[in-house]
């Protein structure tokens, strides 16, 4: 049996959740961060793994439950009942590459890998001179892949976020790096009607400045399923003495991870468009944010929470579509209800 050097040797990779993603900025929210198990929790949860599956299946399998472990607990998914979320027990790796697991998010699909060897050096080459990204085999389908890091960083520069990757997404005793990839579920469908599969052959790409890239995997991937709530507001006019403005709410479409806000104003369609009056538009975009960061998801428990400014604000129909997101879940279904300073949107009846 492994003595407890080479426990908490496997168990160094432990981890939270987090995305340094081009494009998407996340920032954090009122509910309690998840905080790292110590060396002690680490021991704990390693013995007993040890325990369940034997020595020979923890000695292939140890870092990857290990992130696994972390993975679930820092995106809240126990606590906040996510049914859209998989873990993949003892996936096969594929050319150094393992499926960990899996959310949908709504719009788009989280998906966790372990990828090996990666040295030291070239963990840390990233941001700078390290490229990660995602393919679908055989499709045009890919996208930026990224190491994971702890949900309650605040990272400042490359050196920061080096220091980050090295201390938190990659494990010196494996050669392993972890990484997130966020895959947009309308595309990942399409390619795979075009290979005619459910599931999807992705590959991870790894390249140093202009060296040639390493192509790790492919693995076989599926779309989990995706759980959402839909709250009608009917039509609740709001009025925000700050900008003089008043508009008109609709409804939300709320996932673990995502929100989409309903919104429509009468001068809409003149401002959601690339040649915009941005300074007449400035008091209406002011509203549209305090939208998703001032109106509160009220609890069973009395916490509330804010879904935060939006990260695009698409219109369709004349309907203005506030898409948010974040990083670890919160429970839909527990929603009791919804406010925008003394307005009632929703409440549970």
């Amino acid at each position: 049996m492994a003595d407890s050097l080479t426990l908490l040797r496997a168990m160094n990779g432990i981890h939270e959740e987090d995305v340094v993603m081009a494009g998407k900025l996340y920032w954090e929210n009122s509910k309690p961060l998840h905080r790292r198990p110590g060396r002690f929790a680490a021991l704990a949860l390693a013995a007993a793994l040890l325990l369940a599956l034997g020595a020979t299946a923890w000695a292939g399998w140890s870092i990857h439950a290990a992130e696994q472990a972390a993975l679930k607990e820092n995106l809240n998914i126990v606590e906040s009942r996510v049914d859209s979320y998989v873990e993949y027990e003892e996936a096969p790796a594929q050319n150094g590459l393992v499926l960990l697991s899996a959310v949908n998010d709504g719009e788009e699909e989280r998906v966790y890998l372990n990828v090996y060897p990666v040295t030291e050096e070239e963990a840390a080459a990233f941001p700078d001179s390290l490229r990660l990204w995602w393919e679908i085999g055989g499709t045009d389908c890919g996208g930026f892949a990224a190491p994971n890091l702890p949900v309650e960083l605040n990272l400042s520069g490359s050196e920061a976020i080096r220091e980050a990757v090295l201390a938190h997404a990659w494990d010196r005793e494996t050669q392993t790096l972890t990484v997130q990839c966020y895959l947009p579920v309308e595309r990942v469908r399409a390619a795979a009607d075009t290979l005619g599969e459910q599931a999807v052959p992705l590959r991870l790409f790894l390249a140093r400045g202009d060296g040639d890239a390493r192509c790790f995997g492919p693995i076989p991937f599926a779309l989990t399923v995706e759980q959402r709530r839909v709250f009608d507001f009917g039509s609740v006019r709001y009025y925000d003495r700050e900008t003089d403005r008043e508009i008109e709410l609709l409804g939300l479409e709320l996932t673990p991870f995502t929100a989409v806000w309903k919104l429509r104003y009468d001068v809409a369609a003149d401002f959601h468009r690339p040649d915009a009056d941005w300074a007449a538009y400035d008091p209406w975009s002011r509203l549209e944010d305090k939208v998703g960061i001032e109106s509160k998801l009220l609890f069973s428990d009395g916490t509330d929470f804010s879904t935060g400014g939006a990260l695009s604000c698409p219109i369709e129909d004349g309907v203005v579509m506030l898409h948010c997101a974040w990083g670890s879940a919160i429970d839909i279904d527990d929603v009791q209800k919804i406010v925008l300073g003394d307005t009632v949107l929703w409440e549970i009846r």
